[in-house]
């Protein structure tokens, strides 16, 4: 590709979606387990130090850069950076939130309160 040509797909669009401005929304997963729920975002070119995770009453909110290097010679939309919010439900222990950012993914672990958790109560016989 020394003459910076890239063949491209007719009718092919890209994975995200634009947001007002150039920020894009990030492909995201959420699991639940009994414990927790477990989100997983795919946020390429993002590092650690510039990525903002807040919860805000009761809204989770992902906002972050997406860093490119080099120059482009092709490029389907603006690298403005990535944002994306989550409306949480009650049930969650807001203070022990949890955050890994690895190889682009972040994942973040909402754990739920005790309270919401199911429990197995033992019957005692006498």
């Amino acid at each position: 590709m020394a003459n910076k040509e890239m063949a491209i797909k007719k009718n092919s669009e890209p994975r995200v979606e634009k947001r007002s401005g150039e920020w894009l929304t990030p492909a995201v997963d959420i699991f639940e387990t009994e414990e927790a729920l477990t989100l997983v975002a795919d946020l390429p070119g993002t590092g650690k130090e510039n990525l903002q995770i807040g919860v805000e009453a009761g809204i989770l909110t992902l906002q972050g850069p997406a860093n490119t290097e080099g120059e482009a010679f092709y490029r389907e939309f603006g690298a403005g950076g990535y944002y994306r919010r989550f409306q949480l439900p009650d049930n969650l222990d807001l203070e022990k939130i949890a955050a890994e950012l690895k190889n682009g993914v972040l994942t973040v672990t909402l754990p739920k309160a005790a309270a919401a958790r199911p429990r197995r109560i033992e019957v005692s016989v006498h």
